[in-house]
């Protein structure tokens, strides 16, 4: 089984114009960060309604890390949307990264320097995230 999976991963490597078409990571992996720094445009104005009144929302560059066998510390520019608490507590940034990893698809961040950082290198679905953190 393991040698088959690996046989047809490798055969699309016969196809590179189509690999980011055909093999998910490497469609992430080569998503440009002026696409990315656009859905993280369209996600703060709507994100912003629903989490304004207790945090401030900012689109802020970023570096998503990209492996951890054969590339530990390689990075690749990506956009974030950042959280940062209005009261300024950690118990407050702590509470929503609590109810984010309790939904029924987890959304995972980031927290550095007393703010969420939600990296949008690999969210394909905008409409999916905000129905998920819809009230």
């Amino acid at each position: 089984m393991t040698l088959a999976a690996l046989d047809a991963t490798l055969r699309l490597y016969q196809q590179p114009d189509r690999l980011p078409d055909l093999l998910p990571t490497m469609r992430l992996l080569t998503r440009p960060a002026e696409a990315i720094a656009e859905s993280a445009q369209r996600l703060l104005a709507a994100l912003s309604d629903r989490y304004g009144a207790d945090f401030t929302l900012a689109v802020e560059p970023c570096l998503s890390q990209i492996g951890s066998g054969s590339l530990p510390v390689d990075r690749l520019p990506s956009w974030a949307v950042t959280f940062t608490p209005n009261d300024g507590s950690g118990r407050t940034l702590e509470a929503l990264t609590a109810r984010w990893r309790e939904l029924a698809k987890p959304v995972i961040g980031r927290v550095a320097d007393g703010r969420l950082w939600l990296d949008l290198r690999c969210l394909e679905d905008e409409t999916a995230l905000l129905r998920e953190l819809a009230p």
